[in-house]
Parts: structure tokens; sequence; C-alpha cells
């Protein structure tokens, strides 16, 4: 798999754009305390982290990706968090690769 430069920097700068949020949200609860508001800020930050990094496979993997972005969608919403999510993503794509889906 490889990656065009111009995804690359575009990964790079939504990390940035997290982290600033991230760093943010921290500010911002000094000043405002636990706000939800602020809590829910901090809560997605990491997750457009991954989503940033995951979107490369996805779009230029094939179909085994797409499965696996479809079935850690499903587990992250229905079993609640980000770890069933990955683990789910991760078993599907080998048994959707094993399957012969590319």
């Amino acid at each position: 798999m490889t990656a065009h430069p111009d995804t690359l920097v575009a990964i790079f700068v939504m990390m940035l754009a997290a982290l600033a949020a991230k760093g943010g949200g921290f500010f911002a609860m000094r000043w405002l305390g636990r706000h939800r508001f602020v809590t829910a800020w901090l809560e997605h930050a990491p997750g457009a982290v991954m989503v940033s990094a995951a979107i490369v496979p996805i779009v230029q993997g094939g179909g085994a990706y797409w499965v696996g972005a479809a079935a850690a969608a499903i587990a992250t919403r229905f079993l609640g968090g980000f770890t069933p999510g990955l683990f789910m993503a991760v078993g599907a794509v080998a048994l959707a690769r094993w399957a012969g889906l590319s």
C-alpha cells in the first residue's frame, strides 16, 4: 500500500487539528470547568485522528478494508467503545482477506 504525498499531508494536518482541539479542550476546562461540551470535545479528538489514519487503506485497499470499516462502525456503535471496534475491524479484514476479498 502506498499513499500519495497529498494524502499524507492531509492526515498530518488532521492530526494537528485533533491535537489542537484536545489542547484547547484542556485549556477550556481550566476556565469553564468540566462542561459537557468540553468533555465531548475531548472524547472525540482521538477518534478523529484514527479516522484520518484509517481512511487511506479504506480508499486504496479494496473490499476487505470496506468490510473492516463497516464492522468497526457497527461494533463501536453497538458494543460501546473504541476497543471492540478496533478488534472487530482487524478481525473482519483478516477474515475477508482469507475468504479471497482483496
